[in-house]
């Protein structure tokens, strides 16, 4: 089966209502990027013993049943977590000394008579885990070590992850390791981490599927993280991981774009959600009415951070600015083309017009 780049709406809808009659309607194919989340809820004794959970157990576990894949994720949850999380504590402060060589690594150990995509292929459930965390803490003390090298390549090079026939398998130890070492690993350090590995927005959008509570944590941090202006790789790749994330959640798209422009930052997602949530509605949305408030809104701070993005497009073509201005203005003129052609004999429709709200207020008065 390929890696499926991004995940349903309906299926993240559903895990985070906790609905099994929507998600018993899945298929197989769809339910496969939470397949982590459900066969943890399944099998893990919870604290409420009540039959409502009783029964949404058996229910899982009816979903569950027949797909292959669910052993593999049982035997990750076998594993010692107590003592692997006491090696990922000393792998951490080995990193934090700078310890920078990837063959010092306590969680993979010594490869040189072999390479690690060799070594995770043949090794059981245990090993990989400790594998993919060594190789995660070893590009995270990477990315550290060459924050402030603008030469450094922003993907790093990873014989793990490099491999798309390794990523489903790595997107689900990730889950499964995010939720037996909360305190160990963080959500969002991870999030930074796989944004500079093949897959990462891919792979990050289904950590979020599987925990849908960080939607909104993870969609804030990487807009916080991001540039004023997305000029760069960097911001290409976090607007990536954002699009994917409201492509699965669309309900909060608009919610994501008011935080880009509450925090002045990536403009051209901003813009680019728009455009997206006008095509995926059945009205016009509200594209002119939120280019207006940026253009002519009261705040000064706003209108300088979309006016600079405007003037960035103009002089950066072929650039992330340049290619959303570009898009806006052919929606902008789209709707222009339509009110024009709906305006016989140079009249305006009255549909077409937005009354003052002061007029209407007169018209109920009187």
């Amino acid at each position: 089966m390929s890696f499926k780049k991004g995940v349903d709406p309906k299926v993240f809808r559903a895990i985070q209502n906790v609905d099994m009659q929507q998600l018993s309607e899945c298929t197989e194919q769809e339910i496969r990027p939470v397949l982590p989340c459900l066969v943890r809820m399944g099998l893990i004794s919870p604290l409420d013993t009540s039959k409502k959970c009783t029964t949404m157990k058996v229910d899982i576990l009816t979903i569950v049943s027949g797909m292959e894949l669910v052993n593999s994720i049982v035997a990750l949850l076998s594993i010692d977590f107590h003592r692997l999380e006491t090696e990922v504590k000393k792998e951490q402060q080995l990193r934090q000394k700078g310890v920078t060589l990837q063959n010092d690594s306590i969680l993979i150990g010594n490869l040189s008579n072999t390479s690690m995509a060799l070594e995770y292929e043949r090794s059981d459930m245990t090993r990989r885990l400790s594998i993919l965390l060594g190789e995660l803490l070893y590009v995270q003390s990477q990315i550290q070590e060459n924050e402030s090298a603008e030469t450094s390549s922003y993907i790093k090079p990873s014989e793990l992850f490099d491999n798309d026939i390794f990523a489903e398998e790595l997107s689900d130890i990730i889950c499964i390791a995010l939720a037996e070492l909360p305190i160990t690993l963080n959500i969002l350090t991870i999030t930074e981490t796989l944004l500079h590995l093949h897959n990462g927005p891919a792979i990050v959008c289904r950590i979020v599927a599987n925990f849908p509570d960080c939607f909104r944590e993870v969609c804030t941090y990487l807009i916080q993280t991001g540039e004023k202006q997305e000029e760069s790789k960097l911001s290409m790749v976090r607007a990536s991981a954002i699009s994917l994330l409201c492509k699965m959640n669309p309900s909060q798209a608009l919610s994501i774009r008011s935080k880009c422009v509450e925090l002045c930052r990536m403009p051209a997602l901003a813009i680019t959600l728009s455009l997206e949530h006008n095509q995926n509605g059945s009205d016009d949305g509200d594209m002119v009415a939120f280019i207006s408030g940026l253009l002519l809104g009261n705040d000064q701070t706003i209108r300088n951070w979309i006016a600079l993005f405007i003037r960035t497009g103009q002089k950066k073509k072929g650039e992330i600015s340049s290619n959303a201005l570009q898009q806006l203005r052919d929606e902008l003129l789209r709707r222009l083309q339509i009110i024009i052609n709906s305006s016989a004999e140079g009249q305006l429709v009255d549909s077409l017009v937005a009354s003052p709200p002061s007029n209407s207020k007169r018209k109920r008065s009187t």
